[in-house]
């Protein structure tokens, strides 16, 4: 059959490099030998194509001669994705311990990195001559409170004057005023803790000198913590009090979940951010100043068409592609199949579902998929 269609063939050919009579039967006479032709090339292409499926299934040199590929099922998930920011860590409780009036170190009472109570004195500066101001001040307050008794006492019974009375009762005043403000001086002099904590630093030695506005000691609670981070403009209408997010600490890989608890509203003009802070209830592994990644959730797709990115390719235009395992004609073929690419999370893709794409369900090539093209035959590993 072959021999008499390519003989045919080439009669067709060479009546058709000659001049074609013009004559109307002559034209249908060589459009029913082309009509018979094109029927006979389809008998011999499906006769083809059922002797290489038989082939690919039999014959073992050509299976190894064909592409060996793994599946990947698309079935559709959930998808969530992050924006990942970076933050500073900030103590709620955090002091720097002063001095009020300063004065020569005699002794540290608690070691840096030793747990203290509130209200714990933690160096010990040498105040004595307040102390003996207040002494003094309480001395003269007890002689002040005595004659306003007593010319309280002669102003009832009418005897000395007003004025008398008066002024008895203003020294008594101001002496009390006097020592309550050395005594609250006195108070602040002395080098306390403020809350319950860890003392993390202590500045002077013994002997020092210490004044005012120089810093004796640190203080630090390590339970409350909020972290601070600065977040790119285009995310303020994607975050709110209250969503949780997912704290990550580099330097030791560990995370935990947090909870976002204010949002500025002033946007940063230089670089277009507005501040966050994630209150940490538990933070006992954080430090002040510590560096802590804050991967906020700013989308999130129910029942979508996520696949590895590695199964995606781009064409010369640009265009995403996948291909498609399917069966035709008893063969196994790759079937390219072009995808809109809307979302990437950690090494996977979402998908846009479209009414004539993927909808999910399909099986598509994993392994190989680089080294196939549009409708080729392909041989599925086993066990893949």
């Amino acid at each position: 059959m072959n021999k008499s269609v390519s003989v045919f063939i080439l009669a067709a050919l060479m009546a058709a490099c000659g001049t074609a009579p013009d004559t109307s039967g002559e034209v249908r006479t060589k459009r029913a030998q082309r009509d018979s032709l094109k029927a006979e090339r389809e008998k011999i292409n499906a006769a083809i194509a059922e002797v290489e499926g038989w082939l690919a299934k039999n014959d073992p040199e050509l299976a190894r001669a064909l592409p060996m590929v793994t599946v990947f099922p698309l079935a559709p998930r959930d998808f969530s994705h992050f924006t990942e920011v970076h933050g500073n860590v900030k103590a709620d409780d955090n002091a720097l311990l002063f001095s009020s009036t300063g004065g020569e170190v005699r002794r540290i009472v608690v070691r840096a990195g030793s747990p203290v109570r509130k209200g714990q004195v933690i160096v010990d500066i040498d105040i004595d001559a307040l102390r003996k101001n207040v002494q003094q001040a309480e001395a003269n307050v007890e002689l002040a409170r005595t004659v306003y008794e007593r010319q309280a006492r002669l102003w009832e019974q009418k005897v000395g004057s007003e004025v008398q009375f008066l002024e008895a009762k203003a020294r008594k005043e101001a002496g009390e005023a006097q020592l309550a403000a050395l005594k609250e001086q006195l108070r602040n002099a002395q080098v306390i803790a403020p809350f319950d904590g860890v003392v993390d630093e202590i500045f002077p030695s013994v002997g020092d000198m210490t004044t005012p506005m120089q810093p004796v000691a640190r203080v630090v609670s390590l339970g409350r913590a909020s972290i601070e981070c600065d977040v790119a403009e285009d995310l303020l209408r994607k975050v709110k009090q209250g969503d949780p997010v997912q704290v990550v600490l580099p330097e030791s890989n560990e995370s935990f979940e947090a909870r976002i608890d204010q949002i500025g509203q002033f946007i940063n003009p230089n670089n277009r951010t507005f501040r966050i802070t994630v209150r940490v209830t538990d933070g006992k592994q954080l430090r002040p100043n510590q560096l802590a990644n804050v991967r906020i959730r700013d989308k999130e797709a129910k029942d979508a068409l996520v696949v590895p990115a590695r199964l995606v390719m781009e064409n010369g235009q640009g265009l995403s592609y996948v291909y498609v395992l399917e069966q035709k004609d008893g063969l196994a073929k790759a079937r390219k199949e072009f995808v809109t690419v809307l979302s990437m999370q950690a090494g996977d893709l979402l998908i846009e579902r479209g009414q004539e794409g993927l909808q999910g369900g399909e099986t598509l090539i994993d392994q190989g998929s680089r080294l196939v093209v549009d409708g080729q035959e392909v041989q599925v590993l086993k066990g893949a």
